[in-house]
């Protein structure tokens, strides 16, 4: 009787129609097509095998039911393949799986329409076990007459049961004497043992070698061909329809199943190996890979072992011409487990070892790296210890170890503007390091690392100057964290006036967000080049327009910071800007520029603000008292800035004795702001004013108060000691 099925093999998976999923539609119609030839293909055989065994070979029934059948099997195939029939012991019974043609393997009850699948599925399962047949497979380059002559042995009378020796043998001998062949079968018996465990689809896959290759000397004799390209042939055709790593692994585990002969067990593996498509041989490899590891952990030490680690080789040895970067990580892996030697890997996983190696040298002997490099009596010495270090910093970057490749730079840096004996190689290869990968490297980490890393990250860029200019512009015109935006300006800013031009230029051709625009006019700002103040003040004028709020007020900054006389006029234009954020920015830069013209424009705002109070005009009002300590104690109008803040305490801020203020009182954030800017520039004046607040104050202002006072008393008193 069939053996019971595994249930982890690929032929128990429910698979509708033996199409996988996720084809494109026009790979599913297709096999939907194929699928329904196959159908009617296999009901007819059956038929065949059924109804000819009444009649013999010549009689009309016979020749009627094989009528355009043979036909009907060449349309199935494109290319060489197969169609087998296997049985199978299920829960319910018997059950016939259909194999090949279609990518995936299916049962024969599910093909056929329910009332067909009812009455012929369990006449040809009964079929099969007359002839104790578990498997029977047609090959595709099967000719017309060999495929008649077949259906006839299948169905002749005096062979329909075959379960005993002998009986198999007269069936061999039958298929032999009108030379069939172009398919392959197993008797129940032929099915090797449960010596050990596998898959059941492989134990059968190992089954049809061991038969097939007993077969070939009378393959030999009859077709003349070379025996080992009939052993080949064989071979191939039994691994054809596996599919499956899992299956591919587990013949190829067990591949000495299928002979008894040593020398022919190699033979063998060399095959499986070599037959192995691309699209299953890294994932074979893989589970070999962990199975193999598993093994070597039981030390046993035995036939098996020595065999798992011959075929270690010879899977590597695939890995390695397979040349993807996919096997070469696998190939990696076997390195790193000590399966393979170092002549066994590629050329540029071979670099990459070796390189690591280096590298491990030189996190150990760092210093013994930069006295070579520092020590260099030719060019030829120089060379070869900085072109190491151009090797390794894509490794060290990979290992984050920042202050080493800071070093690097630093010292390359410095044989260049120190003119060392060598300085002119070392801006070559500076230059060379700006051009090749390794700016795009530092741009990933810095991407994506943390903010620790991007901070180790930026001197690096800095050092690099000019090379890094093209990765941090990208930084800023791809990223959506604002914090890395940040860090690439700081980065920028650090370059310094190298970088201005490219970033002019970048600003020039507007054609940046309004978020990569602001960031490199910030950066501009606080580069602060004398050779670009003139074509920054240019440029940044022009955004002082703009239509977005958001650059205005980046505009008018950047302006301040660059100085000159057009930046204190856009900002006296900008106070009447109707955006509340950018007439905030107006009033902060008057007050670093100290702009008289300023101040006396904001003590007119303050009287229309204290007029016409509102939620947005507190908010301007408080940054205007901050903006007053900005400039220091200038005079307005025969008044100092200390003077005007004291009138509106007066007014505004200290209650009377009822505890009641006059009208449109100051709020606490304006309070508090007035009590900065008097920590600045106040005198004894404002102690005694602010004395009197601190009086008619309660809460949170009171420490405020004090804390200014004191600060104003001790500014009196040093200068007094002074």
């Amino acid at each position: 009787m069939p053996l019971k099925p595994n249930p982890n093999s690929t032929l128990d998976k429910k698979t509708p129609g033996g199409i996988p999923e996720g084809l494109p539609l026009e790979e599913v119609e297709r096999l939907q097509k194929l699928h329904i030839r196959l159908t009617d293909f296999v009901l007819h055989l059956i038929q065949a095998f059924l109804r000819t065994g009444y009649y013999t070979s010549d009689h009309p029934e016979s020749k009627k039911a094989k009528e355009g059948l043979y036909q009907k099997f060449r349309d199935l195939f494109d290319e060489e393949d197969e169609l087998a029939f296997l049985v199978r012991e299920e829960q319910g019974g018997q059950e016939i799986f259909v194999e090949g043609v279609l990518p995936e393997a299916q049962k024969l009850s599910r093909m056929m329409m329910k009332g067909m699948g009812e009455l012929y599925v369990p006449k040809f399962a009964k079929y099969m076990e007359r002839k104790d047949l578990i498997s029977l497979t047609l090959k595709s380059r099967m000719k017309q007459a060999e495929f008649s002559s077949f259906v006839d042995i299948m169905s002749e009378p005096t062979l329909v049961d075959t379960r005993h020796k002998q009986d198999q043998d007269r069936f061999a001998q039958a298929l032999y004497t009108r030379g069939i062949f172009s398919i392959s079968y197993v008797f129940n018996e032929e099915f090797l043992a449960l010596e050990r465990e596998m898959p059941w689809r492989a134990r059968l896959t190992l089954s049809r070698m061991r038969k097939d290759l007993k077969m070939i000397p009378l393959f030999q004799k009859m077709m003349g061909q070379d025996i080992q390209e009939i052993r080949i042939n064989l071979l191939r055709d039994a691994l054809r329809p596996i599919r499956q790593s899992d299956l591919l692994c587990a013949i190829l585990r067990n591949s000495d199943l299928a002979t008894a002969s040593e020398a022919l067990e190699e033979t063998i593996e060399n095959e499986i190996v070599s037959s192995l498509k691309k699209q299953y041989l890294l994932n074979t490899s893989k589970i070999f890979l962990r199975d193999h590891l598993d093994l070597k952990k039981l030390q046993k030490q035995d036939g098996f072992e020595k065999k798992s680690d011959r075929l270690v080789k010879k899977l590597s040895s695939r890995l390695k011409e397979a040349a993807t970067g996919e096997t070469q990580n696998l190939l990696e892996e076997f390195f790193r487990h000590q399966l393979i030697g170092l002549e066994d890997l590629p050329p540029v996983l071979k670099d990459k070892i070796l390189l690591e190696r280096l590298t491990d040298k030189f996190l150990s002997y760092t210093d013994r790296f930069f006295q070579q490099l520092d020590q260099a009596k030719d060019k030829e010495a120089f060379l070869n210890v900085a072109i190491s270090f151009v090797r390794m910093i894509p490794e060290l970057i990979r290992r984050d170890r920042y202050p080493e490749i800071l070093r690097i730079f630093e010292t390359l840096k410095g044989h260049f503007h120190q003119r060392r004996m060598w300085s002119l190689l070392a801006g070559q290869v500076l230059e060379e390091i700006g051009k090749g990968t390794i700016p795009q490297l530092l741009k990933e980490k810095f991407l994506k690392g943390k903010k620790e890393v991007r901070v180790a990250v930026i001197p690096i860029l800095a050092a690099l100057e000019i090379g890094a200019i093209p990765v941090l512009l990208d930084i800023l015109k791809t990223s959506e964290d604002q914090w890395v935006r940040k860090n690439a300006c700081e980065a920028l800013v650090q370059i310094g006036p190298v970088a201005a031009v490219h970033l002019l230029k970048e600003l020039e051709q507007q054609q940046t967000s309004v978020e990569t625009t602001c960031d490199i006019l910030r950066v501009l700002g606080e580069i602060k080049s004398r050779e670009w103040q003139a074509p920054l003040a240019k440029i940044a004028r022009s955004f002082a327009t703009h239509e977005h709020p958001k650059l205005r007020e980046q505009a008018i900054h950047t302006l301040c910071q660059a100085g000159g006389p057009d930046g204190e006029q856009t900002c006296l234009s900008s106070l009447n800007d109707p955006d509340l954020e950018v007439r905030k920015r107006s009033v902060w830069c008057l007050g670093m520029l100290k702009s008289v013209p300023g101040i006396g424009k904001m003590v007119e705002m303050l009287k229309e603000l204290a007029a016409a109070p509102s939620p947005q005009s507190e908010k301007l009002e408080t940054h205007i008292y901050l903006a007053f300590g900005l400039s220091g104690n200038i005079s307005i109008e025969e008044k100092s800035s200390e003077q005007i803040l004291i009138e509106v305490l007066e007014k505004r801020g200290i209650k009377g004795l009822l505890g009641f203020l006059q009208k449109n009182p100051l709020t606490d954030a304006s309070l508090a702001a007035i009590c900065d800017t008097l920590g600045k520039i106040g005198t004894g004046e404002s102690v005694k004013v602010l004395t009197r607040l601190e009086k008619s104050q309660k809460g949170s202002l009171v420490p405020k108060i004090k804390e200014t006072i004191k600060k104003i008393e001790d500014r009196i008193h040093s200068k007094g000691v002074g």
